[in-house]
């Protein structure tokens, strides 16, 4: 059970409105702390909305999202930049970062939630405080682009954050239980595939614990030498990705072992790899064959089919929080809850 200290949860004083700091490059050698839980949500809690990488292409998707979450009875508060178009951005690194800070200095939202994923979290970083983000701490959900977000904010403070849907995702009945489950409910989830649509594969045996870090293969790839990802030693990993050919996963793959990442793990859990097909299959691997190639000989459990990333029925993960998995029974256990 992780021991959680009240003060944690107390607000920073005085940080109700963003100064000028709030927008400066930080110095990003924040030492990591032990977790910190948000508080669970309940109805009539605020859910604050922002875009901090990819812009919106249609103003509809405000509404929709906001009727989505009016359902599961949470008032909602739009960022002030998140209609703004900058490029493929929702706006400049600035803007997007200032509009996160807003959201986490504002005492009337009890989350964070995003638009969409894309492209832009990672140029974000630098102007992010997260010594205030620790301080007031709140549940912060997203995944695809939002993986940057949740792992860096996570490794920074120590904060737990949740892979799950955002704006632009399906909001069905699974996905909204598996929410509702994890940070209303405060429950210990086990994960198991139930969906005949994802088998699950395994592809190196056994059962392993450790702390739950990971999110999409790409953009975890793409922070590997910074100090925005976790020591991977004796962590879960779990990796999703999108339209993304099987040489390219293969590449991904790869990378994490020369950078020692596979090496350092404890096991690996594979989610959705939604239209991870080549385009030319008469020259290519499959993706499967991808995945037995890397992890049939490795000396740690792999296993895939669990319903997270780009799919229709998304399980939500708590990032940081300690998890037991195992290959016999295809699941996935939290060992200490993330909301309190």
């Amino acid at each position: 059970m992780v021991k959680i200290s009240r003060r944690n949860f107390v607000p920073m004083l005085g940080t109700a409105l963003i100064g000028a700091s709030c927008l400066s490059v930080q110095n990003n050698t924040i030492p990591i702390h032990s977790s910190i839980l948000p508080k669970r949500l309940q109805k009539g809690d605020t859910i604050g909305i922002c875009a901090p990488a990819g812009g919106i292409k249609n103003e509809a998707e405000l509404k929709e999202f906001q009727d989505v979450l009016a359902r599961m009875g949470f008032k909602t508060k739009f960022s002030e930049n998140c209609t703004n178009k900058f490029g493929y951005f929702s706006g400049t690194d600035e803007e997007r970062a200032a509009d996160f800070m807003a959201l986490i200095h504002d005492n009337e939202v009890d989350a964070i939630f995003f638009l969409r994923g894309g492209w832009g979290c990672a140029r974000i970083l630098a102007y992010l405080d997260f010594e205030v983000i620790k301080n007031n701490p709140k549940v912060i959900m997203g995944f695809s682009d939002i993986t940057t977000l949740l792992n860096a904010i996570t490794v920074k403070t120590g904060l737990v954050t949740f892979h799950g849907p955002g704006g632009n995702s399906t909001w069905n009945d699974y996905s909204i239980n598996s929410i509702q489950q994890l940070i209303v409910h405060a429950e210990l989830v086990t994960y198991k595939n139930n969906a005949s649509d994802s088998p699950t594969v395994t592809y190196s045996p056994g059962s392993a614990k450790g702390e739950l870090y990971g999110g999409n293969l790409t953009v975890i790839c793409s922070l590997i030498g910074s100090d925005y990802l976790p020591n991977w030693e004796g962590k879960i990993l779990f990796l999703e990705d999108v339209m993304e050919e099987p040489y390219s996963i293969d590449r991904m793959l790869t990378q994490l072992k020369l950078s020692g990442v596979l090496d350092q793990v404890n096991g690996v859990v594979l989610g959705s790899f939604r239209k991870c097909i080549a385009e030319d299959p008469e020259h290519s691997f499959t993706l499967e064959e991808v995945f037995e190639q890397h992890f049939t000989d490795i000396s740690i459990p792999v296993f895939s089919g669990l319903q997270f990333g780009h799919t229709l029925n998304k399980m939500t993960f708590p990032v940081g929080i300690k998890v037991e998995m195992s290959t016999d029974n295809k699941t996935l256990s939290m060992l200490a809850p993330s909301v309190f």
